[in-house]
């Protein structure tokens, strides 16, 4: 039987329990990572936490409703030992409260509907590279730009390093590309710093960056540990580190610390093609989850949404 549960009677330990079992389990739908996004946060859970959903919820103009949290790419349905069949998932969005009048979500790789109900459903794309082969063999399937593009970054004078540099690269991203993403201000930047603290308390993220000769940070990437994958969270690149090569290197780097491992390095997107051309330049694989919309907004608020 499904149920929903407000957030306080929500078990942690089983909810972070049944993620951990979940074939599907991902770091976004862990509880430590949704108290962060969306504080409150509410869930349906099935039988003795078997089945899970987290509602990531906030209330607006009188109107509850369900959002995608920033730096969450997919939540959805999450099954205990087992992948999720497409009814399973219909069953689950049925039980989503009508109280909540706006649903815009993301479900996870594994709940796949083709329709259903007054749900609108999009496709949306991001890109899996397994690393279970030795580093010689993922490489054969890099494409030959980006061949050679890592050589002539490996000829330049500039070396990797790790460590917690996250505030230095999120001045370079707003420097750069973040200063045409209007919806990225200090609230959004102030929770990455508070997801990265927490996931540095439980060891749980790897922060890589490239130095110039002048020993100044150029570029650097933020990877997630997320049960069976590392997710690409965030990255950063000025425009000398995009002339030098710098974020190719560092993912090579990364996919050569982790090769011959059982996971998969989620790169987390993009629906820009040429992010994408550049993902899938890595060998990587490209994998469909979906978005879905339902809007019983009274008029004319559903016509201002």
């Amino acid at each position: 039987m499904i149920r929903y549960y407000r957030h306080s009677e929500i078990d942690k330990s089983r909810w972070d329990n049944c993620i951990k079992a979940s074939p599907a389990g991902i770091a976004y739908a862990a509880s430590w990572y949704l108290d962060l996004v969306s504080p409150g946060w509410e869930a349906l859970i099935e039988d003795d936490y078997a089945a899970v959903f987290p509602l990531t919820s906030r209330r607006k103009y009188g109107f509850n409703y369900l959002f995608q949290p920033f730096f969450t790419q997919q939540a959805g349905l999450f099954v205990q030992d087992e992948f999720i069949h497409a009814e399973k998932t219909k069953l689950f969005l049925e039980s989503i409260p009508s109280k909540f009048k706006l649903i815009e979500i993301n479900l996870n790789t594994s709940n796949q509907i083709e329709s259903f109900g007054d749900f609108n459903i999009s496709k949306r794309r991001t890109h899996h590279l397994s690393l279970k082969k030795s580093i010689d063999e993922l490489r054969k399937n890099y494409s030959d730009n980006l061949k050679r593009n890592l050589k002539k970054a490996k000829l330049s004078n500039q070396k990797i390093e790790s460590g917690n540099e996250l505030r230095t690269l999120t001045e370079i991203f707003r420097q750069e590309r973040g200063a045409d993403i209007a919806v990225l201000g200090d609230k959004e930047y102030d929770l990455l710093e508070k997801i990265v603290e927490q996931a540095y308390i439980r060891k749980e993220i790897e922060i890589l960056f490239t130095r110039n000769h002048a020993g100044e940070i150029t570029a650097g990437a933020v990877f997630l540990h997320s049960y069976s994958s590392y997710i690409f969270l965030f990255s950063a690149t000025s425009k000398e580190a995009r002339e030098s090569g710098s974020m190719s290197l560092i993912i090579d780097h990364f996919i050569e610390s982790h090769q011959s491992e059982d996971k998969v390095l989620d790169f987390e997107g993009s629906m820009n093609d040429d992010l994408s051309r550049y993902y899938r330049s890595y060998g990587s694989q490209e994998i469909v989850y979906l978005q879905i919309i339902k809007n019983t907004l009274p008029i004319p608020f559903r016509w201002f949404k």
